[in-house]
């Protein structure tokens, strides 16, 4: 692999062990349709040895029946559409063009993420004569339903008698990852081909509700009249080109995707392919992507940072872009493909700084998929006698739970319940973000309308779900799991969950507080409306001030915050287990009669969360408000306590322990950091990245630069600057939006340099290490940092 250009990644061999691997990492995507970089040679086999093709519509779930383990399941998963980018050529009625390491001369792939396109070019010998081919592929920023392939084959001399074919196929599936296959398997029917002499073909299939209808339309331009035919549900088109008398053979796939209400008919949906020249289709492709990356890019001086860097912010924008606004779509974990069945966990808990910042449209769109589920989370909190809202920790379609009941653990072979739902702190996510954006926008018609809404109800659900211990004098919150997911129950328990989990609990009191200041900050005639909406009672906000006041936090015997009631009786873990040679840990155990359950391990970063989330001041104040001790010296030993019982198997978690540790450590910090920049880049072939891209760990990488290292935040009182450079950072820009004003922050010779642009329309209020003051339009301040 190479870095050729910090907006562009390339391998210049071809592996086919690491193929799976490189068509997630070069995933290419528009908000609304993703498309794996599987070559077409492979698509146009039915079962591609070393690939998988897959194709999808964000938010496009199925939620059939399943059998897993002796019992009936419905879990949502994204579904993987009919693959209509086979292509293959064959000279002379020889084999059929398959890329093989023995058969190339050389190899280049490479994706420029400045535009969005990925290339690649092959040279090989067909029959004696050595040809190019240079493949360039886009999924259009500039059309939500469009993707293009383009073919063009460069040789010295003319190729008479060369064939080729081209396949539409609805036979697939979904395959990708082995321990997920009861879950999975086919989920489509076909219900209509069609296909003409002209290229142009389609298939209509359905969901097992046949209401649920997917289209895709294909046009395949060649020089050459097209015979096909439909064989167990794959269309197989063939015809012999005529090479041309000048320049290169090219071949192209335009392809349409249409989903339930955007389909109207199969023709209707042949008619939506475009005939603009090619050209034409790429340049509005590219003028969105410049357009997108207008907003606030993030840049680097060093090469090794910045690389990773612009690759995290190529993926999440083409994850959510502006195509994605009024669809009714989350932040997938790793992106719209299989990992994860394509569900929404609390991902965007770790984007949100981004997007709010960067591009608040978008966070508000991503917000609106938590409002619409809104009714759902109140119905979820009900159905069990607590009041506010429940959100699920896995999310689909419908604003149910969608953790499936069972997770295969491969080592032993067995099915082992999943009780990792009762992640209830998802709660706290939402409501974080909710508060994040309203940080960022200063709109209240925002505040009294969804993010009050989310933020409220959140904090109503901890009020009713948290128990007034009397011989504590304290509330306790019972029967959770917190982030580390390693422990779901106490040793032998029949039951799963875990008691006064410190994340869940600070969370839930930080919850309460924001509740408090919405009510607080909005004016009058809003706030009313808002209480009327909701159906406030007089008593409420009392009840939140005194449950945010006397909430339980563990603590182990010398004075540090511990990850939940109990964790310090566990049994420690021994050294070797961290080996990196082992199996994952749960896996491991559970394949010995062993169970994480008994031992002082984490996963991932658990209560670590907190001191990524909050600064040293909000958590003062929060541990002022129950009246616990606190201060920097708690606050370390608490982090280094932490930092020795955590395994780091999550791609998440060196992400925020660099986050944690950036205003107390900072070499430790940057070493972290290192690390979580290259989680994808530098994985293994077989690694978890085949199933997708870590969106939470890039996301997380960007925000620690912006919030931590720079220390760019966004406040109530104004726009925060309290910066934590590591040794090793060097020279930074960036832009963020505060309050409808851009404002551009750059670190050049230890020097971070606030800009307020000229255009802008007010002046912000900024806070730094040496008081607060007004930055008025084209004027500048200067920190150390």
């Amino acid at each position: 692999m190479t870095d050729r250009a910090t907006h562009s990644l390339a391998f210049d061999h071809f592996e086919l062990d690491d193929e799976q691997r490189r068509e997630a990492l070069f995933t290419l995507a528009n908000g609304v349709i993703s498309w794996r970089a599987c070559s077409p040679e492979a698509c146009a086999v039915p079962r591609p040895e070393g690939h998988y093709p897959g194709l999808y519509r964000a938010g496009w779930y199925d939620d059939a029946a399943r059998q897993v383990n002796g019992t009936t399941t419905h879990i949502a998963a994204l579904v993987n559409l009919p693959d209509p980018f086979g292509l293959t050529f064959s000279l002379n009625e020889q084999p059929w063009f398959e890329l093989a390491e023995d058969t190339l001369r050389s190899y280049h792939q490479h994706v420029d993420m400045q535009r969005g396109v990925l290339t690649r070019r092959l040279s090989l010998l067909l029959g004696g004569t050595p040809v190019e081919l240079v493949e360039t592929r886009f999924v259009s920023l500039a059309n939500a339903q469009l993707a293009v392939l383009r073919w063009e084959l460069h040789a010295q001399t003319p190729l008479t008698g060369l064939r080729v074919r081209a396949t539409l196929d609805n036979s697939r599936g979904n395959y990708l990852i082995e321990r997920d296959r009861d879950y999975e398997g086919r989920r489509l029917r076909s219900h209509r081909w069609e296909h003409l002499p002209d290229g142009r073909a389609g298939v209509v299939a359905t969901l097992e509700d046949p209401s649920r209808k997917v289209a895709v339309a294909v046009q395949t331009v060649a020089p050459c009249q097209w015979q096909g035919q439909v064989v167990d549900d794959r269309l197989v088109q063939e015809g012999t080109v005529e090479w041309p008398e000048q320049g290169p053979l090219v071949l192209e796939k335009r392809v349409i995707v249409q989903v339930d209400d955007e389909f109207h008919g199969l023709s209707s949906s042949m008619a939506a392919l475009p005939d603009a020249p090619y050209a034409a289709l790429l340049t509005a492709h590219q003028q969105a992507w410049q357009d997108t990356w207008e907003y606030g890019r993030i840049r680097v001086a060093d090469p090794a940072v910045d690389h990773p860097l612009q690759f995290a912010g190529w993926h999440i924008q083409q994850t959510v872009s502006p195509l994605s606004i009024g669809r009714d779509l989350g932040f997938p974990a790793r992106g719209w493909q299989e990992g994860y069945f394509g569900q929404v966990f609390w991902d965007e808990l770790f984007a949100f700084p981004l997007f709010a910042t960067h591009r608040p449209e978008l966070a508000s769109s991503l917000l609106d998929y938590r409002h619409t589920r809104l009714p759902a989370a109140r119905r979820r909190a009900a159905r069990l006698g607590y009041g506010g809202a429940m959100f699920p920790w896995r999310s689909a379609h419908d604003g149910e739970e969608q953790t499936q009941p069972f997770q295969y653990y491969p080592l032993s072979g067995h099915w082992v319940p999943d009780p990792t739902h009762l992640q209830r702190h998802i709660g706290s996510a939402v409501a974080y973000d909710a508060w994040t954006l309203y940080l960022a926008t200063g709109d209240e018609q925002q505040l009294a309308g969804k993010i009050g809404d989310l933020i409220i109800e959140v904090a109503r659900y901890w009020a009713s779900v948290a128990r007034y211990d009397e011989s504590r004098q304290r509330y306790v919150i019972e029967g959770v799991i917190g982030p580390d997911e390693y422990h779901n129950a106490y040793p032998h328990a029949e039951q799963p969950g875990l008691d006064n989990n410190a994340y869940t609990n600070l969370m839930a009191v930080w919850t309460l507080c924001r509740a408090l200041d919405v009510l607080q900050r909005l004016p009058t005639v809003l706030r009313e409306d808002l209480v009327e909406r909701l159906a406030l009672r007089p008593d409420e906000a009392s009840h939140w001030e005194h449950v945010s006041r006397n909430m339980f936090l563990p603590f182990t015997a010398d004075g540090v915050l511990d990850q939940f009631e109990g964790f310090d009786r566990l049994q420690p873990a021994p050294d070797e287990w961290k080996r990196e040679d082992n199996p994952r840990l749960d896996w491991m155990l559970e394949a010995q009669g062993d169970h994480c359950d008994h031992y002082q391990v984490s996963k991932q970063a658990d209560t670590l969360m907190l001191f990524y989330l909050l600064s040293q001041d909000q958590l003062q104040a929060l541990f002022d408000r129950l009246r616990y001790p606190f201060d920097s010296d708690i606050a370390r030993r608490t982090m280094d306590y932490h930092l020795g019982h955590v395994f780091h198997e999550s791609s998440l978690s060196k992400t925020v322990c660099a986050g944690a540790l950036a205003h107390t450590d900072s070499d430790a910090s940057w070493t972290y950091y290192q690390h979580c920049l290259r989680t994808d880049l530098d994985a293994k072939s077989d690694s978890g990245v085949r199933e997708g891209v870590h969106l939470a760990a890039m996301s997380g990488a960007l925000d620690v630069m912006q919030r931590h290292y720079l220390g760019v935040c966004p406040a109530v009182e104004g726009l925060r600057v309290f910066p934590a450079p590591p040794p090793g950072l060097g020279d930074v820009s960036l832009a963020v939006q505060f309050h409808g004003q851009w404002v551009d922050v750059t670190r050049v010779d230890e020097v971070i340099t606030v800009h307020l642009r000229a255009l802008s329309t007010q002046a912000i209020t900024l806070i730094h290490a040496l008081g607060t003051e007004q930055l008025e339009p084209g004027s500048s301040v200067n920190l150390i940092g």
